[in-house]
């Protein structure tokens, strides 16, 4: 059965020359599990970042893989497996550039109440690293008031 949840995102990207970004959104999505796969669905909707208004993300996570799906303003399809790269086509209305990640750490403790997941991997533009990124996605049941 589908439940609405509450998402906090939590994201930091570290620049090779040190630079430190930082980023947190709460946001309200759909989670479900079915046949052992867990998903969960939200609109990314930042008043400060316009790049990904109109943007729906998916997320599926089985085993241990997390596979993230942006559709609208951006199309992306990346998967998270720990020591596998995962090279895939980033668009958006300026253009297409390839995105890979190498994920360090995929962990994911979910129920189905709601949960965690946390993701920490390399991420490369057209093959140049860019940055180290930590993402952390808590998710939880929104109760009736």
């Amino acid at each position: 059965m589908q439940k609405k949840v509450t998402i906090q995102i939590k994201g930091s990207q570290k620049y090779p020359e040190g630079h430190v970004n930082q980023q947190e959104l709460n946001t309200v999505g759909t989670y479900y599990e079915r046949n052992g796969v867990f998903y969960l669905v939200y609109k990314d909707c930042d008043s400060e970042n316009t790049e990904f208004e109109g943007v729906t993300t998916f997320i599926t996570v089985k085993h241990g893989l997390v596979g993230l799906n942006r559709k609208g303003a951006v199309d992306n399809r990346q998967e998270f497996n720990k020591g596998v790269l995962n090279r895939g086509i980033y668009s958006t209305c300026f253009g297409k550039i390839w995105l890979s990640v190498m994920p360090h750490l995929v962990e994911c403790d979910l129920t189905v109440q709601g949960g965690r997941i946390s993701l920490e991997y390399d991420l490369f533009v057209e093959d140049n690293l860019i940055s180290y990124n930590v993402l952390l996605l808590n998710i939880k049941e929104d109760f009736p008031q």
